[in-house]
């Protein structure tokens, strides 16, 4: 096959792909406990976000949240025994991608604790994340244990999940028209979910009034849309799922599919190889710009890895920083540059969506279908807006994350070298 042939072959596969991901429309329609919805979930298995890695090699904020998950879900009676247990495979780690599901930083999820459901209303896909534990700096999210933190989950569990999900049953909520909302409102759905975690209020509110009754819970549940600032982001993450697996297994495309990180490397999968995972020792986290709240400083960071990187897989987030001129003190530096950087992710995406527009650069679509093989061509790959953690647990600010170009260039050349 001459080389023009195959890259025609290529783009052909990745229009299919980019075609498979626009036609997707995610709807939210539960919330129930993970093993209940989690596809092959047990009860003593932990997801986690990124590729797996041995136990053993876990050292920081995922090791961190493992442990408490045990612990919570009554799977160890301390954490000295939950590291015995996951030594001896008594308690099993899988990764949430391949699950169907997507975590925040360290995106542990336990059988108990309740995900997010979201569901592609044409082909039936589902895909989940484990909803947002609220306000806060502490939680099990950002690695961090103990009784407040489980206290917390069990609210999560016990109230304000059950109140969210009598109104889903009810009415599923469209999530498309929120994005593309936000996204004109000054989000771009991954640092920044003002305007649609306002959105995603109302959008509950509306639905609530025309339910018969007052469940006890729904205090507890409008407490929570009123402080978790992130919980847009869960189901955001879940809708990016449903919409990016759309263009999986599709042979030859190398459309990216994923993009995420465990606490020691990214990686990404693209369409043509599904199931794959191509990684690379991530960089030193002290060396990024960003945002840290006294009193800590770069050096007290370390990664807590994060499936979140669904959003800039898909143009959002930081590919989509000219949306969000709010986040300039967290992002590559001016509401200017800012809009530079987006602009300039045209180049290795494959289309623009149709109706997720950027107003500061004319009413554009946010850049959609990234190419892994013009990001290789380009060495240009969508940086990423993420919370900053601290390697003892918890949440000490936000960084522009900008990942290696080295998993792209492995994907490729595997790719050539079966087409």
């Amino acid at each position: 096959m001459t080389t023009t042939t195959r890259d025609a072959s290529r783009l052909s596969a990745n229009e299919a792909a980019v075609e498979a991901m626009l036609s997707a429309e995610p709807e939210l329609i539960d919330v129930l406990p993970a093993l209940e919805a989690v596809p092959g979930m047990a009860k003593d298995i932990i997801l986690v976000s990124g590729p797996l890695m041995r136990w053993q090699d876990y050292t920081g904020c995922q090791r961190l949240a493992v442990v408490g998950a045990a612990v919570f879900e009554g799977l160890a009676a301390s954490p000295a025994e939950a590291d015995g247990l996951l030594r001896s495979g008594a308690i099993r780690l899988a990764s949430c991608h391949e699950y169907g599901a997507v975590g925040s930083l360290t995106g542990v999820c336990s059988a108990s604790m309740p995900v997010l459901v979201v569901q592609d209303r044409l082909s039936g896909r589902t895909a989940t994340c484990r909803t947002n534990e609220g306000a806060g700096t502490r939680a099990l999210t950002f690695g961090s244990q103990g009784p407040a933190v489980n206290a917390n989950l069990a609210r999560i569990r016990d109230r304000v999940a059950p109140a969210l999900a009598r109104i889903l049953r009810a009415s599923p909520i469209p999530l498309l028209p929120i994005m593309a909302r936000a996204l004109a409102m000054g989000d771009e759905l991954h640092g920044r979910q003002t305007a649609a975690g306002l959105l995603f209020r109302n959008a509950v509110l509306e639905r609530l009034v025309h339910l018969r009754g007052n469940a006890p819970e729904t205090p507890a549940l409008l407490a929570y849309l009123d402080t978790a600032e992130f919980h847009f982001l869960h189901v955001a993450m879940a809708a990016a799922k449903v919409i990016a697996d759309r263009s999986d297994s599709i042979p030859g495309s190398s459309i990216v599919t994923a993009m995420a990180m465990n606490e020691k490397e990214f990686a990404v999968r693209v369409s043509g190889l599904p199931g794959q995972w191509f990684r690379a020792p991530l960089p030193p986290i002290s060396g990024f710009p960003g945002r840290i709240m006294a009193p800590w400083t770069p050096a007290d960071l370390g990664y807590s890895g994060g499936d979140s990187l669904i959003m800039e897989t898909l143009g959002l987030g930081g590919a989509a920083a000219a949306a969000a001129p709010a986040l300039s003190p967290v992002s590559v530096g001016t509401p200017a540059q800012m809009m530079e950087l987006t602009s300039s992710l045209y180049a290795v995406a494959s289309s623009e969506h149709p109706t997720m527009r950027i107003p500061a650069l004319g009413g554009r679509g946010v850049p959609w279908g990234m190419d892994a093989v013009a990001i290789v061509e380009r060495r240009l790959v969508p940086p990423v807006h993420i919370g900053a953690t601290l390697r003892s647990g918890g949440l000490a600010g936000a960084i522009y994350f900008t990942p290696p170009l080295q998993p792209f260039i492995d994907a490729i050349e595997r790719l050539q070298s079966i087409v």
